[in-house]
């Protein structure tokens, strides 16, 4: 009977020392916990296969545009404007005191549970003008408070809520540039109140109108977008006035503007910024419906292939103007589009009684050998009322020079 318990405990002794040594055989390290590094997991990897995948990300982060978020504002800046360079000596060095032991029996969800930790990388910009660029960015995530205002929703006017405001400097940007967790970083901000304003009144539509444009004429739809992006989103207080000229500013290659066929005289040429004209004319046959008056109104040389002789609108830097007159007691908001070859304008305001529409008359002709003839005419504002005519208001004479036929 002693026997047979010496022999159990020598088997017992023999299988437990077989045992460690199978353990110590197949025991192998990866890296425990639930550990992130530049917003890759490598809990369960092995060293090498952790080193590695690290090793690919950093790179990739410095191949690739960084994002910087502030709140729910966001510039994506180009790393040839950062030259970020990250330490990767320092990311190895933290992959290493989280690497574990994993026993065959043992299961590696067993060393990979626990709170998420993400590794962050020491980072630097080797950017020669890195002050430049660190302003740049704070402006970019930088706002000001805005009250309550009249925005759109695709084509409808809405009212947008108000919004806070933030700021953030040149020194948050350089703070949250140092320490980073992959490609997007966060960067403190100090919050603004929004601003307190009157609630505003709901608008409708008032006017609306649209012409053609050729979609394959790139360098004049680009000069569209241009013009129609001014206009769009002004706003007109109750007797205030608009200016095409004060709101776009001198047309410039600077702001992008191109060379496309302009007017000049009786002829087309090529000029900087040709195009536009097609844009307050658009506006100007819109605030024609809404019953706008207009201070400042300037036909062609020649008629426009776009809108009738008398329904055009020619603006030039300095010395030719569109303007427009809120004679309503409400807000006036203009709308604009260039899409799909059609450029338009849409007029917001309070509800009308009445409706208004322009009415161009050709007064007189003047023949000439091989063109058009030229043309005087008369453009009036019509005003009716339960569609009877009640006001006829004269709007612009124009002359137009004899041109040449279909100018485009």
């Amino acid at each position: 009977m002693k026997l047979d318990k010496h022999r159990v405990m020598v088997l017992v002794v023999l299988c437990l020392t077989l045992a460690v040594l199978l353990a110590a055989c197949g025991r192998r390290e990866i890296v425990g916990g639930n550990v992130w590094a530049l917003g890759v997991p490598l809990a369960g990897l092995s060293p090498e296969d952790a080193q590695r995948t690290v090793m690919q990300r950093i790179e990739e982060i410095e191949q690739n545009p960084i994002v910087f978020v502030a709140g729910d504002l966001s510039v994506e800046v180009p790393q040839s404007e950062l030259e970020l360079v990250l330490d990767r000596s320092g990311m190895l060095s933290q992959i290493s005191t989280h690497i574990a032991s994993k026993f065959p029996l043992i299961p590696a969800s067993f060393l990979t549970k626990g709170d998420k930790e993400e590794l962050a990388a020491q980072a630097e910009s080797r950017a020669a003008d890195l002050d430049k660029v660190l302003r740049k960015i704070a402006d970019e995530l930088s706002r000001s408070s805005m009250p309550a205002r009249y925005g759109f929703d695709g084509r409808d006017l809405v009212i947008l809520e108000p919004i806070a405001g933030q700021i953030v400097t040149p020194e948050d940007v350089r703070t949250a540039l140092s320490t980073i967790h992959g490609s997007e970083i966060q960067v403190p901000y100090v919050s603004l109140l929004p601003v307190e304003s009157e609630p505003l009144p709901e608008l409708t539509l008032i006017g609306e109108f649209s012409t053609p444009y050729d979609i394959t004429d790139t360098d004049r739809n680009v000069n569209l977008k241009l013009a129609s992006d001014a206009v769009h989103g002004e706003v007109l207080m109750p007797g205030q006035t608009y200016s095409f000229n004060a709101d776009a500013g001198e047309r410039t290659e600077a702001k992008g503007y191109r060379w496309a066929m302009v007017v000049v005289g009786d002829h087309l040429e090529p000029g900087l910024a040709g195009g536009i004209c097609q844009v307050t004319t658009t506006l100007f046959n819109a605030a024609g419906q809404a019953g706008l008056i207009f201070p400042e109104i300037h036909a062609h040389g020649i008629p426009v292939s776009y809108v009738p002789p008398g329904l055009d609108a020619a603006v030039a830097w300095n010395y030719l103007d569109l303007k427009i007159r809120n004679n309503t007691d409400k807000p006036i908001v203009f709308g604009s589009w260039v899409e799909d070859g059609q450029v338009t304008v849409r007029v917001f305001g309070g509800e009308l009684e009445s409706t208004f529409h322009l009415e161009p008359k050709i007064i007189a002709e003047y023949p000439a050998e091989g063109k058009n003839p030229g043309l005087l005419v008369e453009t009036w504002r019509v005003e009716k009322k339960d569609g009877v005519e009640v006001k006829r208001t004269l709007v612009v004479r124009s002359l137009y020079q004899p041109s040449y036929p279909d100018p485009k």
